[in-house]
C-alpha cells in the first residue's frame, strides 16, 4: 500500500506518463436481450495502426507467459477454443475476444493507474504480460464466477510490448452469457476484482470512481421534458433530445463512461441477441473518434492522436464475432464454431481489414438501371 508521503511523487510519475506516452480512448458496454442473449461491444482507439488480425486458437493450444526478467513465465494449455483481435503480430496477445463457452474479455487503457506486481522468483513462475491476460482468461474460464475464483493464479508483470515500446497500463472487463460482468484492475501489485453492474468500461481513473461519478448525472433522463410557464411566458423544449440535456459529450474517459451507461439504461427492449448486436453498433458509433478531434498532450509525437481503429461486437449466445474497421465500415462476422473447425488443431488468423486512417475500402458500386 502506498503511503500518503508518496502521493506527490506519484502525481509526478503520472504527469511524466501523460507527457511521454500515447493516450488511448476505448469504450465498452453490453446489452442483454429478451431471449437471454448478450451483445458485448467496444471500440479500439490508437494513434498508430496496429494492423490487428483475428487469431483463432483451438482448445489444447499451448502458451508461455512473457516476463520482464527474460525468464519464461506461466505455461498453460487452453481448455477452450477462442478468437479475438491481436496486438499487431503478437498473436498470443489479444485486445478482446470470446471463447466457445460464450465468455467475453477485453482490455482497456488505464494510464497512470495500473500498478503491476514487481517481478520476484515466486511470481515470475506464474507471470504473464498485461497483453496476455485476455488469452489467459479465455483459455481457462467459462464464467465470471470462474474468473473471480482463478484470477490470483496469475501475476501481471510490467512487460514492454515491442510494437509500441512501452509497458501498457491496462485494466480488464469480463462479461459472460448470464449477464454477469466484472472489472479487474492491477492496483498495488494485486488484481482487484469489482462487480460491474452497469457493464461499462472506459479508461482512468479507477473503476469505483466511475461508479461514484454516475451520481452526478442522476437527473439526466431520456424523457422529453414538460414545458413551463414564467408568468405569461410559455417555455418549451426546442426539440428532440432535450431530455438528455446535461449528458457529457466530450471524449474524456469519465464522459464516455457516463454516456455509455446512459445509452444502455435508456435502451429499448431488445428482442433477440441479433437485435442487441445491431443496437450496440449504433451505440458505439457515438464513441467513434474522428482523426484530429482528440489530440495528445504537448510533448507526444503527432503520430499518436487517437482515432477509432476498429469496433467489435460479440454475440455471446450465438458465439459470433462482428467487426468493422476504420478503412472498411461494412460490418463483417465470424462464427466461432466454424472458425475453430477450420483451425483444426492449429492457430489460424482472419484478416480484419484496413485500419490505417489513410486507407479506405469502398463498398461495391450500386448499379442503377
Amino acid at each position: 500500500m502506498k503511503t500518503p508521503r508518496l502521493f506527490p511523487a506519484l502525481l509526478a510519475i503520472v504527469g511524466l506518463l501523460t507527457v511521454n506516452t500515447p493516450v488511448h480512448a476505448c469504450t465498452g458496454g453490453a446489452l442483454i436481450a429478451k431471449d437471454g442473449g448478450v451483445a458485448v461491444g467496444r471500440t479500439l482507439e490508437f494513434g498508430q495502426p496496429l494492423d490487428s488480425v483475428l487469431a483463432v486458437w483451438p482448445a489444447g493450444s499451448e502458451f508461455t507467459g512473457t516476463t520482464s526478467t527474460g525468464a519464461n513465465g506461466l505455461k498453460w494449455k487452453s481448455k477452450y477454443g477462442l478468437l479475438g483481435p491481436t496486438v499487431s503480430t503478437l498473436h498470443d496477445q489479444l485486445f478482446d475476444g470470446i471463447n466457445d463457452q460464450g465468455l467475453n474479455v477485453g482490455i482497456f487503457y488505464f494510464p497512470g493507474f495500473a500498478q503491476y506486481a514487481e517481478p520476484t522468483p515466486e511470481n515470475t513462475a506464474k507471470g504473464i504480460s498485461p497483453g496476455q491476460v485476455v488469452t489467459w482468461i479465455l483459455s481457462n474460464c467459462a464464467t465470471v464466477a470462474e474468473v473471480k475464483e482463478k484470477i490470483n493464479e496469475i501475476a501481471l508483470l510490467p512487460v514492454v510490448i515491442d510494437v509500441i515500446g512501452i509497458v501498457p497500463d491496462l485494466h480488464v472487463k469480463v462479461q459472460d452469457p448470464t449477464g454477469a460482468c466484472i472489472t479487474v484492475e492491477p492496483r498495488g501489485g494485486e488484481l482487484k476484482v469489482y462487480d460491474n453492474p452497469v457493464r461499462v468500461l472506459t479508461n482512468s481513473p479507477e473503476f469505483p470512481w466511475h461508479l461514484t461519478n454516475l451520481n452526478t448525472y442522476v437527473t439526466v433522463s431520456a424523457d422529453y421534458p414538460a414545458g413551463k410557464n414564467i408568468g405569461d411566458l410559455k417555455l418549451a423544449p426546442f426539440g428532440m433530445g432535450a431530455g438528455a440535456f446535461g449528458l457529457p459529450g466530450d471524449f474524456s474517459p469519465p464522459s464516455r463512461f457516463v454516456r455509455m451507461a446512459f445509452f444502455l439504461q435508456a435502451a429499448e427492449p431488445q428482442e433477440t441477441s441479433g437485435h442487441a448486436v445491431a443496437t450496440m453498433f449504433h451505440f458505439l458509433n457515438n464513441f467513434d473518434i474522428p482523426p484530429g478531434s482528440a489530440l495528445p498532450p504537448a510533448g507526444v509525437s503527432e503520430k499518436y492522436p487517437d482515432y477509432t481503429s476498429w469496433t467489435v461486437v460479440s454475440d455471446l449466445k450465438k458465439k459470433q464475432y462482428h467487426w468493422k474497421t476504420f478503412g472498411n465500415q461494412n460490418v463483417r462476422a465470424v462464427d466461432l464454431a466454424q472458425a475453430l473447425a477450420a483451425a483444426g488443431d492449429k492457430k489460424i488468423t482472419v484478416e480484419m481489414g484496413p485500419q490505417d486512417r489513410s486507407t479506405f475500402t469502398p463498398s461495391p458500386m450500386v448499379e442503377v438501371k
